[in-house]
């Protein structure tokens, strides 16, 4: 304003001036003519200004005076909102990031269950796109009684299960929290492994304490028998045996707990070393031996320095398993081959092959459920947990090798676990 008014100023001094020096008409042309040059100026740079905001406002257009200031001004204030706008856009994609790394899927729906907003992880949950279905109804999307149940009570703060979502038998858990007055968050989890979990716990545990109920009861009918009942020694002698048969039983599933309970404790990593596997299957050959007694013909194929990393211990426990099944169900006289070699494709393989009873081809797929039993009046007659196959699958799962069973009846049985190239090494040399 200052300067507006010193050329103000100057414009009514220079026009008295002028009018004093020669007319008053020349000073009043001298006065308008200032006066319109200086209009004409400000108007130029005004729509100047306007270009300049409209197109890039990067650089500043050479000026000075009050304009200079105007245009720096201005300059100045562009800038912060520049940086307060990729501030917030930073903070923003943060945000994103940080939404679609959760495991939780988010959406935000108004009053009227309308979707404004979801995360990618929500769209895979629920099959529902983002650009497509904005402004639909969620319940058109979530087509379940219970869900729509949930969602129309209002139950803020509180979670609901729904199972069986999609084709591919989906859990998702939902929560429902405010958000503002017109909004509200919809949170949801894929539960499906955690429900399945559930349902193994609980099957688990029923069917441990079946297994652990059997010998018991067994035990418990002879020592009443004995307690209550004048029974012969030939007779108490038989008891004596069964119950000694039974609390065997009991101990060897106990230990296959306990097992199994050790497996889901420690990570295959913390015991993980260069084992020669090939020693270990010649000690197994003289141990097998030593317990078949030469009730079969028991044949070992080892090939020479092959090296795993892996668990010597667990190793040894699943490739034990493995043999003795062969001994315990293969018939007396019967052939058993077991084999430890390298592939050309680097693998390693180890394989047990009997001439047994065999196994029907619809067994195969369950084998290596827990407490599953091909003829369980047979396995607990020999002593088995139902556990040992398992506990296998397990171990081998844990080295990042897999279990492949082949089988037909009365012909026998082959069990075969190949090892990755990654885990296997036989440059060593036994020293």
């Amino acid at each position: 304003m200052g300067k507006v008014f010193n050329f103000l100023t100057f414009v009514s001094l220079s026009s008295v001036l002028i009018s004093l020096l020669s007319s008053l008409e020349i000073g009043l042309i001298t006065c308008i003519l200032l006066l319109s040059l200086w209009i004409i100026y400000q108007s130029f740079q005004q729509v100047r200004l306007l270009q300049w905001l409209k197109n890039s406002y990067k650089t500043n257009p050479v000026t000075h005076g009050t304009w200079a200031s105007i245009y720096s001004s201005i300059n100045f204030l562009l800038r912060k909102n520049e940086s307060q706008k990729n501030r917030l856009n930073n903070k923003l994609m943060a945000f994103k990031r940080a939404t679609e790394a959760m495991e939780d899927g988010i959406l935000i729906i108004d009053n009227d269950n309308q979707i404004i907003a979801i995360t990618p992880r929500a769209e895979g949950y629920l099959g529902i796109n983002q650009k497509q279905d904005f402004g639909s109804n969620i319940l058109n999307h979530i087509r379940h009684p219970s869900f729509a149940e949930y969602l129309l009570s209002g139950s803020l703060n509180e979670t609901i299960i729904v199972e069986d979502l999609s084709l591919d038998k989906k859990a998702l858990e939902f929560k429902l929290i405010p958000f503002d007055s017109n909004q509200k968050i919809v949170l949801c989890r894929d539960v499906t492994k955690l429900r399945k979990l559930e349902i193994e716990k609980k099957d688990f545990v029923a069917s441990a304490s079946h297994e652990l109920k059997t010998p018991l009861t067994v035990i418990n009918g002879y020592l009443e028998t004995v307690t209550e009942m004048d029974v012969s020694k030939a007779e108490k002698k038989r008891m004596l045996v069964e119950m000694t048969v039974q609390t065997k039983l009991m101990t060897n599933l106990i230990d296959d707990l306990l097992l199994f309970s050790k497996l889901e404790k420690v990570k295959p990593s913390n015991d993980a070393e260069q084992v020669n596997v090939s020693l270990m299957v010649n000690e197994l050959s003289e141990l097998s031996n030593k317990i078949d007694k030469n009730n079969h013909l028991i044949k070992f194929d080892i090939e020479k320095n092959i090296f795993i990393t892996c668990c010597g211990e667990q190793l040894r426990s699943a490739f034990w398993n493995l043999i003795n099944n062969a001994i315990i169900y293969t018939k007396k006289g019967g052939k058993i081959t077991i084999r430890w070699l390298k592939t050309k494709e680097d693998e390693a393989v180890f394989e047990v092959r009997d001439d047994g009873p065999g196994i029907e081809a619809h067994h195969i797929d369950k084998l290596t459920d827990r407490f599953y039993r091909v003829d369980s009046a047979r396995s607990r007659e020999r002593g088995g947990t139902g556990l040992g196959l398992s506990i296998v699958n397990e171990i081998v799962q844990r080295h990042g090798a897999f279990l492949k069973i082949e089988s037909q009846p009365n012909v026998g049985s082959k069990f075969i676990i190949f090892f990755p190239s990654l885990t296997t090494d036989v440059s060593k040399k036994v020293k």
